[in-house]
């Protein structure tokens, strides 16, 4: 397909999905797709660290503290959910620094591990630091509609607002991916040691990208709390939701990749919400074994992704010239 097409294509389903609100009153649609947006940001700004070869099982730390912070400043103090957000997103950019600095020196699944425990941590601290957070029972948010308190009568604004922040997510990483820390995290991914030797400072990319991550969890922890209108440690520093859910969507994806968490998102978020509602009801824990056996099978068959099966179609329309621009539009 020419670039032309693709072009074309992609102008007319941004149209349609703008238009979905206008045509669409069912409210179960629209939260789908609403948690579909929410999923393609929350992958994506995952994603960013995997670059330089940092998988994290952490981020719900980064969306709960960014979560936790937008909700009691409101709740509590008054403050305006959109001075919270940019609140959620320093707090959540702390974490990032509490978290990144001790866990850089290690490697491969002893960082993954790491961060996991991070999480939890979190999460323990939200429910015992019960004047603040009021613990395991949580803090609601007062419906009272308007964008100045962003909360909504329908679901048509969240809609728009999870888009934005979808194309906004999706928008920065393709940027770092592609602009010279991006080009430093993928070294290192290949081979670190041949790129400090070098003169590349990989450290200081890691950490930059692990800031990057964090900082957007937070702010998409923020809106995703007045989406939601409640906010309690179980949900928020949720390890299956937050943490593991975007690395399985970018894996299935393609992580490493641009366009790889957003195909992710769109597969998995709605055959997740199927799972869990339907298997789920049947017995508990049976959609976490078809979560085991749809990542097994991915890895074994496509272990580059579901992005990654685009790969080979362009590349055959070089004529064997072997042009590195078909791969770097796959990605």
């Amino acid at each position: 397909m020419s670039a032309k097409r693709l072009q074309l294509l992609g102008g007319v389903l941004f149209a349609a999905i703008i238009a979905v609100p206008a045509f669409v009153e069912s409210r179960f649609i629209l939260h789908m797709v609403t948690l579909i947006f929410f999923y393609i940001a929350m992958t994506s700004a995952w994603n960013i660290p995997v670059f330089g070869g940092k998988m994290s099982l952490g981020h719900a730390a980064f969306f709960g503290l960014g979560g936790y912070t937008g909700a009691i400043l409101y709740v509590k103090f008054g403050v305006s959910p959109w001075i919270g957000a940019a609140a959620g997103v320093a707090v959540s950019l702390l974490g990032g620094v509490v978290m990144t600095l001790p866990l850089l020196r290690l490697r491969g699944p002893f960082f993954t591990l790491a961060s996991i425990a991070f999480a939890e941590v979190l999460r323990m601290i939200a429910i015992d630091w019960r004047s603040l957070t009021n613990g395991s029972v949580g803090l609601n948010i007062p419906f009272k509609p308007g964008w100045a308190n962003l909360t909504f009568q329908s679901g048509k604004p969240f809609y728009f607002l999870s888009l934005i922040l979808a194309v906004a997510v999706v928008f920065v990483a393709y940027r770092l991916r592609h602009s010279a820390l991006g080009f430093h995290l993928r070294a290192s991914a290949s081979n670190d040691e041949a790129a400090q030797a070098l003169g590349v400072d990989t450290r200081r990319a890691h950490f930059i990208a692990l800031l990057w991550s964090s900082g957007l969890t937070g702010l998409i922890g923020v809106f995703y709390v007045f989406f939601i209108y409640v906010v309690e440690p179980s949900t928020m520093f949720s390890l299956t939701l937050f943490s593991l859910q975007p690395a399985l969507n970018g894996i299935i994806g393609g992580i490493g990749t641009i366009w790889g968490p957003v195909i992710g998102a769109i597969v998995m978020t709605p055959f997740g919400e199927y799972l869990r509602f339907y298997l789920g009801t049947i017995q508990q824990g049976l959609n976490y074994v078809v979560y085991g056996v749809v990542l097994i099978l991915t890895v074994n068959f496509i272990p580059g992704g579901i992005v990654s099966l685009v790969r080979p179609k362009r590349s055959n329309r070089s004529d064997g010239s072997g042009s590195s621009s078909d791969t770097k539009e796959a990605r």
